[in-house]
């Protein structure tokens, strides 16, 4: 949950807590009786939705992180069949042609790569057994490959799902504010001549705004305050 998104449902909350307090105050069959039990499913649905960005987030590192060793490996099972290759080059010339390391560091050109080696490699195993390579090891690259396959798959879905988590979370923090635009003035309304409250909601509706770094403008803050919103 990025810091606008976490700033909206701290401010949600603070006006739900207003409103369990004041229960009795706003019935559930009025209009502010019902926007407040409406910003209460928004408060729930944020907490979910923040959880689950964060959950994406965490899996999509670990697919990152796990795919990033296979590549390390899939990259030294490959380079151990090219220099063997080009060791035989005095009894077959020209073979170490056939297993050029990628130039482009792509997931796709280093799996297509991989493949080519191992069809170039496979007539020729013999060859490569008779040089120390381990017995499988075409069989433990193809597994590699196929590994690294499922992690970028993986890594994906992780990503897709998480951002369909944030956009989500996005609508729901718009909402939250549209909700509190529409409060607003109802709950100034009620309280005119009760200062007191009048002071707790102001405290509780106000949107808390971003610490600035440097001399960067606040986008988000600037969109509050283009629309009108007292924060």
């Amino acid at each position: 949950m990025n810091d606008q998104n976490r700033r909206i449902s701290e401010l949600a909350t603070r006006m739900h807590g207003f409103a369990t307090a004041q229960e009795e105050a706003f019935p559930a069959d009025t209009v502010v009786g019902k926007r407040f039990a409406d910003l209460g499913l928004l408060l729930l649905k944020i907490d979910e939705l923040g959880s689950r960005q964060a959950q994406e987030k965490g899996s999509a590192k670990a697919a990152t992180e796990a795919k990033r060793a296979v590549r390390e490996r899939i990259r030294q099972r490959m380079k151990s069949i090219r220099d063997t290759a080009v060791s035989v080059e005095g009894e077959r010339p020209g073979v170490s042609q056939n297993f050029n390391m990628p130039d482009s560091t792509s997931d796709e050109s280093l799996t297509e790569a991989a493949r080519a080696f191992m069809a170039a490699a496979t007539p020729l195993k013999s060859l490569f057994l008779s040089r120390e390579m381990p017995e499988n090891f075409l069989e433990e690259l193809a597994a590699d490959v196929r590994l690294f396959e499922g992690l970028i798959n993986e890594q994906n879905l992780h990503n897709g799902s998480r951002t369909a988590a944030s956009t989500l979370l996005k609508d729901a923090c718009a909402q939250v504010l549209t909700l509190r635009r529409e409060l607003d003035p109802i709950v100034r309304n009620k309280y005119r001549n009760d200062p007191e409250r009048l002071t707790l909601w102001e405290a509780a509706s106000r949107l808390e705004r971003q610490a600035r770094k440097g001399s960067g403008n606040d986008s988000n803050d600037a969109s509050e305050t283009s629309a009108g919103v007292q924060t």
